[in-house]
């Protein structure tokens, strides 16, 4: 069970402004993409375990800017929401090859707070999938760059170029996960990055760093705990492990 907690340690840094929170739960091995039938499976447990809402959500794709900078145009245009029965065919739709399956919680929903220690008082948060065919590096300061750089030479990091697409994927950086001049691919887990937990400043070595093709992502917006000890809630991890049978590691950072 998680633990509610003083409202003073939420969400303030030592200057008094406020800060964002975010968790990612990534797959070991970094280049696990699993295909839409175990989606499809992760979010029935989701919900049969009371992590997110039987019939609600929302799927934010990448599109076309054909909106320039009309913020609200491209918004509605990348969002759509889930269909009432979730299927392996309406994941696998083309347009949606890059996509965050999200769901926006109340604290005061019946649901389960998914970190470790849950803030007292008022709180809300969302809950997102993440699925991409590159690799999706969180552009944070507390995750150092991987080393990109294909065995041919090519650097194989990349940008989306937001004068032309609305990412899926905010605050995001890219990587290639098969060069174009060699068709090697590209496994991020051969290098590590530095991952620094925001709250006490400690840094490890991490294996393919933040990068990922999948993801379940948790994004507390201001109100959390400051714990240098806060984490995905264990059965949370659970659940995820034994649909697609296998480890994943997490990461955090303030931004």
């Amino acid at each position: 069970m998680s633990r509610p907690c003083s409202a003073a340690t939420v969400g303030i840094d030592s200057r008094g402004m406020g800060l964002e929170y975010q968790r990612w739960l990534i797959a070991k091995g970094n280049t696990f993409a699993p295909g839409a039938a175990s989606v499809v499976k992760l979010v029935e447990r989701l919900q049969k375990d009371g992590w997110v809402p039987p019939t609600e959500g929302r799927a934010v794709r990448t599109i076309e800017n054909t909106f320039g900078r009309d913020a609200a145009a491209k918004e509605k245009a990348s969002t759509e929401p889930l269909p009432g029965e979730l299927t392996a065919d309406w994941i696998d739709a083309p347009e949606r090859e890059e996509m965050r399956i999200v769901w926006r919680i109340d604290g005061s929903a019946d649901l389960r707070y998914p970190l470790s220690r849950r803030p007292s008082g008022e709180t809300s948060w969302t809950l997102e999938l993440h699925r991409a065919p590159e690799y999706v590096v969180p552009t944070r300061d507390a995750f150092d760059e991987l080393d990109t750089e294909c065995r041919c030479g090519e650097d194989l990091a990349f940008e989306w170029d937001e004068s032309d697409v609305v990412p899926a994927f905010r605050g995001c950086s890219g990587i290639f996960a098969e060069c174009e001049e060699c068709s090697r691919t590209f496994d991020p887990s051969k290098s590590t990055a530095t991952i620094q937990n925001p709250f006490d400043r400690t840094e490890v070595e991490v294996a393919g760093g933040a990068a990922y093709r999948f993801a379940l992502v948790v994004d507390c917006g201001s109100s959390f705990v400051a714990d240098a000890a806060l984490a995905f809630a264990p059965e949370l991890v659970t659940a995820v492990e034994e649909v697609f049978g296998r480890g994943f590691y997490e990461v955090g950072a303030t931004r």
